[in-house]
């Protein structure tokens, strides 16, 4: 079940950049984040409610707190960098830059929760980060350093929230962790966004609003959801592997939707990315 929930993850993730893409220059970069954590958030507040149990452990006042500013780690910063790299950026480049959070998710883990990383799975890693830099001196046009800073700001961050999630999942379970860490901090973003005078419900066709309803419900709730689930069972080291696949998924994605150049190098990447999964 452990693969099955990173199997879901990683197919959600990986369409992230691809969907979205297309309603960039119609929505800005913080709103689009703050609607898709809000729709998630709310989604996933439903389904707790629906299958909630009597005999379920009780979240305490400080964890709480600590839950919802932890989602604010990914909601409000590392979710924000990443669609400010989305723009600035091409969309399968904002994917391989994100998907370095596994080197940096392995670096907290044996830090903060003294998880133990094997010499196979520090191999692994590497051979991992490896493929991403050959991947990234792929750059073609449409590229900027500008989204590249920003794509590996979010992936730092990223890894930081995917760290400290770990300890509240064990203790209260990956539904209620992940739905609190995604609605409260929704609602953090749109109060910020008002009083900056920076909230305004965009202008959107309805394909334009299935997109955005795509972003919350799937990429945003299912895909929190079931990788916390994988974090749960898998350590959070290894459930972040599943993003040395994202770009690959990505950028077939992108070539095919979006119709976005491969460059040899980028092929190259995924070669060495697929053969670090295996180490």
């Amino acid at each position: 079940m452990a693969y099955l929930f990173w199997s879901v993850t990683l197919v959600l993730f990986s369409s992230l950049e691809v969907i979205s893409k297309p309603v960039m220059g119609l929505i800005d970069p913080f709103m689009m984040t703050f609607m898709r954590f809000f729709i998630g958030g709310v989604f996933l507040l439903v389904l707790t409610i629906l299958s909630r149990q009597k005999d379920v452990k009780r979240i305490e006042r400080k964890d709480f707190l600590l839950i919802s500013l932890t989602g604010c780690l990914n909601c409000i910063v590392s979710m924000t960098l990443l669609q400010l790299s989305i723009k600035f950026g091409n969309a399968s480049s904002a994917a391989t830059l994100i998907s370095t959070n596994p080197i940096f998710t392995a670096l907290f883990a044996t830090m903060i929760i003294k998880e133990q990383l094997s010499k196979r799975k520090t191999a692994g890693v590497i051979m991992g980060f490896a493929g991403i830099v050959v991947f990234g001196f792929g750059m073609l046009e449409g590229d900027t350093f500008s989204g590249i800073l920003l794509g590996l700001g979010a992936a730092v961050t990223f890894a930081l929230y995917n760290v400290l999630m770990k300890r509240f999942i064990s203790r209260y379970g990956s539904l209620r962790c992940t739905a609190y860490s995604t609605f409260f901090p929704s609602l953090v973003y749109g109060l910020v966004l008002l009083f900056s005078g920076q909230f305004a419900i965009p202008d959107l066709n309805l394909s334009n609003w299935l997109i955005v309803l795509y972003l919350g419900i799937f990429v945003t709730g299912i895909a929190y959801l079931c990788l916390m689930e994988a974090i749960k069972r898998m350590g959070a080291t290894r459930a972040a592997t599943l993003f040395y696949l994202k770009p690959v998924l990505a950028t077939l994605l992108a070539f095919i939707i979006l119709a976005e150049p491969l460059g040899v190098l980028k092929i190259i990447g995924m070669i060495i990315i697929v053969f670090s999964l295996f180490v």
